[in-house]
């Protein structure tokens, strides 16, 4: 069967990239012909950030130039799907005979086609400015994108959900069901990183507002005798809330502007990893660092609520409630010990294998 996996913006590496790694992964392990439609990416650069050298060799590169605005700000989401829908089209007419699309990113940037289309879920309608509060001029900003992404709704033929967070999601706002497939952590990176371990917190992200990063700063002024990391890239247009966090930051917090990928042996190293974000829809990172025997201690909402159980680590809601779990993480090492342990256990749960095999069986269901 040949397969077209959609993923116009390879080169943000993040979660969602991790995810299209592994759907071409999947489908050439269950012996498909698969090509990656995506605009214009390093791919030496991304397969040495995910540690899959040499599988863009093995994939028909469908790419287009890189979406270069002018102009940023008016109108950019509609003149940015415009442009993704109108390159996408050139590349499907001269590519016609997939008889499977996946797509890996964005529904608003499914392309009209006659192939079965299975889309894999983050979060339904997610924009950004909308999340910060209502706004009657968003709103109305984003009532045609809304719209257009709820017809595209109608050219999927199957959802799959990132997590059961996301179904109940994915459910509310587009009223149709989907099947969880938990994305694929690359647990099997640390099985070789045994480390002596320190009083260490760190956390992982792209340096980004929705990952509140200042609420982590703000639990580490609360113990300044524990030593605090960040650990993430620096996104294009957010350079102000870099510097923003980092002249914010008191004397026991650091960020570190590398990808996890060179900064894994902080993880080893670490004793607690903490997620602040907000109604995350999974997140791989803590997967990764509890496999790394980080005690997990995340936001209580959102999709890490199926990563972390009471038996692994802990969930907060307040700064107060954190700084607290992480007090008795690092003041009681038999029971850091014992939640290690655990937690190493389930991140093999969530592991590359099981999605690449879960999704080959979703493959089966498109053949012939």
């Amino acid at each position: 069967m040949k397969i077209a996996v959609v993923h116009p913006r390879m080169s943000v590496l993040g979660g969602a990239e991790r995810v299209a790694i592994h759907s071409i992964r999947a489908g050439l392990r269950a012996g498909h012909r698969v090509s990656l439609i995506s605009e214009q990416f390093d791919p030496s650069r991304v397969e040495q950030f995910f540690a899959c050298e040499g599988l863009f060799s093995k994939v028909e590169l469908l790419t287009y130039p890189m979406f270069r605005p002018r102009l940023v700000g008016s109108l950019i989401l509609y003149r940015q799907l415009y442009y993704h829908h109108r390159r996408m089209r050139e590349v499907l007419s001269k590519q016609s005979n997939f008889q499977l699309l996946l797509s890996t990113q964005d529904i608003g940037y499914v392309p009209s086609t006659s192939a079965h289309v299975i889309q894999y879920c983050y979060f339904p309608d997610y924009f950004s400015h909308i999340q910060t509060g209502p706004s009657r001029w968003w709103d109305l900003y984003y009532w045609p994108a809304r719209h257009f992404y709820h017809d595209r709704v109608n050219h999927v033929d199957e959802f799959l959900s990132t997590s059961n967070y996301t179904r109940d999601s994915v459910k509310k706002v587009w009223q149709v069901d989907s099947t969880t497939l938990y994305p694929p952590c690359p647990v099997d990176l640390y099985e070789s990183r045994e480390q002596a371990k320190e009083d260490l917190v760190v956390t992982v992200a792209r340096i980004v507002p929705e990952k509140r990063m200042e609420v982590f700063l703000e639990i580490a002024r609360q113990m300044p005798s524990v030593k605090f990391v960040i650990v993430g890239r620096i996104q294009p247009g957010m350079e102000n809330y870099h510097d923003l966090l980092r002249k914010s930051a008191p004397n026991n917090a650091s960020l570190i502007d590398v990808p996890l990928r060179e900064a894994g042996d902080l993880l080893a190293r670490a004793k607690v990893y903490v997620h602040c974000a907000r109604n995350e829809q999974f997140g791989i990172t803590i997967v990764e660092a509890m496999a790394a025997g980080c005690v997990p201690v995340v936001h209580d909402s959102g999709g890490p609520k199926e990563i972390v159980t009471p038996k692994v680590g802990y969930r907060w809601v307040s700064v107060e409630e954190a700084t607290e779990q992480i007090k008795v993480v690092l003041q009681d090492e038999n029971k850091r010990q014992a939640l290690s342990g655990a937690s190493n256990e389930r991140s093999k749960l969530f592991n590359t294998d099981r999605f690449e095999n879960g999704l080959a069986s979703v493959f089966e269901k498109y053949e012939g």
